[in-house]
């Protein structure tokens, strides 16, 4: 990523490359009314308007393409900057064409991300904002997408500021009190200072409670389907997916490696991992496959263990892990009076139980009661989050034993860094830097 500089003026295809009906090439910064002035045949629109003409390369005067040009004056653009949009054709041809000109004329390329980058650095949205473009960009369910624009509005920014608030006055009476310790002024009780204290931790834990439920729905929940050979672990995965996806054959052993593909229940986003069977490996490369199959499991959401009515006394090695387990009856259309005890019965032949399979990996995974409740989505907010809870639960312990104030003034300000850590306040060029790298060029 290269530095924000203020005298830059940059350019990018803001649409995917490739052909189409419409490209967007977007020019931002102090230069843009002035550079596409030069390319226009006629008058730049005025702020907030649009303007049809031909763009003319300054060097031959030939027509680069016919465009709708669009202006957008600092303050009031995307990145806070003077803005310059062309709706050219979707040729790759006439995108390179004017970017080149656009380039000769003084602006740069945009590095990954840099438009927003400078959206955030003018203030015209913050870190959290930041992060939820990318989100709505990659969303791959309708309620990724959703969790995502409620972010972009602001919906997990207000409940932070709140805390901030709350905390900033605790350090404001901290300080004052210090600033007049021999005055012996105390400018709010102690009772008054520990119901805003905890005030603020409890408006931070419903952030940190709703975590996992909303990390799922932004990035999606990974399933892993274990269990013996020849359970019908492949056909299963297939018919989750509903489609031939993995390979089936009687032969034990067909699946080696770890296969996976995506699914929607309830429009969340599930990854399933087809695995090796489990069993002491005859070969090195069955020995291999098991172990991706451990590995996958272990770093899974959920696990699937398969059984069958037909191989009942299977042995699959157990697996030791905290994740939630899942047991499966397959092959249940070839006794369907079996006992199954407490595990789910279904038949990937016929798809018999599949919907309550589906149903019961849904509700082991996501809590309904926090899918719309605002909540820190990502793993640094988390654990920002939770230094903060840390510092916040320590500053009404030293309130409640009577602490001395200067002790309680660095309890405020470490909440107020942690806070400030995710919404961006503090910045941190390795930070923006890990998250602005992973935006598309042009965004």
């Amino acid at each position: 990523m290269i530095l924000y500089y203020e005298g830059d003026t940059i350019a990018a295809e803001s649409t995917p490359a490739g052909r189409g009906g419409i490209s967007l090439v977007r020019l931002s910064g102090p230069a843009a009314c002035k550079i596409a002035s030069t390319l226009l045949d006629r008058s730049l629109p005025i702020a907030g308007r649009h303007s049809f003409g031909k763009l003319i390369a300054p060097d031959s005067s030939r027509t680069i393409d016919e465009a709708v040009v669009s202006v957008f004056e600092a303050g009031k653009s995307y990145t806070g900057e003077e803005v310059v949009e062309f709706a050219v054709h979707g040729s790759p041809l006439v995108v390179a064409d004017l970017l080149e000109c656009l380039y000769k004329l003084g602006a740069r390329a945009a590095e990954a991300g840099e438009f927003t980058l400078r959206a955030y650095l003018n203030g015209r949205i913050d870190l959290i904002q930041a992060e939820a473009v990318a989100d709505l960009i990659a969303a791959g369910s309708r309620q990724s997408a959703d969790l995502a624009l409620r972010q972009l509005a602001g919906g997990l920014s207000r409940p932070l500021v709140e805390i901030e608030n709350l905390v900033e006055q605790l350090l404001i009476w901290s300080e004052l009190e210090l600033d007049f310790v021999e005055e012996d002024v105390e400018l709010a009780n102690v009772e008054q200072k520990i119901e805003t204290a905890e005030l603020a931790a409890q408006k931070l834990k419903c952030l940190t409670d709703g975590y996992q439920t909303a990390r799922r729905v932004r990035e999606g929940v990974t399933v892993a389907i274990t269990g013996a050979p020849n359970v019908g672990k492949s056909s299963l995965f297939n018919a989750l997916l509903g489609v031939p996806r993995a390979i089936v054959h009687p032969s034990p052993g067909t699946t080696r490696d770890v296969v996976q593909s995506k699914c929607y229940i309830k429009d969340i986003a599930f990854e399933l991992f087809d695995t090796a069977g489990l069993r002491r490996a005859v070969n090195e490369v069955e020995d291999e496959g098991v172990k991706r199959a451990v590995q996958t499991a272990q770093n899974a959401d959920i696990i699937l263990t398969v059984l069958a009515v037909d191989n009942y006394n299977a042995n699959a090695m157990l697996l030791d892990t905290n994740t939630p387990v899942i047991e499966v009856m397959n092959k249940i259309d070839l006794r369907p009076d079996i006992n199954i005890d407490n595990k789910i019965a279904v038949s990937a032949m016929t798809g018999f139980g599949l919907e309550e399979l589906k149903e019961n990996m849904y509700k082991t995974i996501i809590d309904e009661h926090r899918l719309n409740a605002v909540s820190l989505n990502r793993e640094r907010h988390f654990f920002a989050a939770q230094r903060a809870l840390s510092a916040l639960q320590e500053g009404c312990r030293a309130l409640q034993e009577a602490i001395s104030g200067d002790i309680l003034a660095e309890y405020w300000r470490e909440t107020l860094a942690a806070v400030g850590e995710i919404t961006g306040k503090n910045r941190c060029k390795n930070l923006l830097n890990e998250i602005f790298s992973k935006f598309c060029i042009g965004k």
